[in-house]
């Protein structure tokens, strides 16, 4: 389903921001923060030209889903192969199954702004440390 990475978690302090990259669109090629995702296979991740905004009471699942405003924000677009995109932690995006059985690589760097870090789905650097004030979870999301 569509899922956006601004969380709201119940597990996380209440108050406070649920960082996963974060991003601010200054103008063109001017981008702060955010995530950029990219896929090998044609047709695998849809992202659409939306933000979710987590404060809204319900608007989002502790999960970041947001399946139930599918019909609300409009057709996603499909990634290209090899199509590098930039969005935000509160931008819509979907994994969708590939047609055909095979090989995909799929990328997705989230930049500075993170303040929890998954440790069952993401993969850690080996020679960048998270920082100290980065709380790890365990556990599947």
């Amino acid at each position: 389903g569509i899922f956006s990475d601004s969380a709201n978690v119940s597990s996380f302090t209440p108050g406070v921001e649920h960082g996963w990259g974060m991003g601010i669109f200054w103008g063109p090629d001017n981008y702060e923060g955010g995530i950029f995702m990219a896929s090998s296979v044609a047709g695998t991740s849809e992202v659409w030209d939306a933000l979710v905004d987590s404060r809204v009471p319900g608007i989002v699942d502790h999960h970041g889903g947001c399946e139930h405003l599918r019909d609300l924000i409009g057709q996603g677009m499909k990634l290209e192969s090899g199509e590098l995109i930039w969005m935000t932690d509160c931008t819509p995006h979907e994994a969708l199954p590939q047609k055909e059985s095979g090989h995909r690589q799929f990328l997705r760097v989230v930049t500075p702004c993170v303040s929890h870090w998954y440790a069952d789905h993401s993969t850690e650097n080996p020679k960048v440390p998270l920082p100290f004030d980065v709380t790890v979870i365990q556990g599947s999301k």
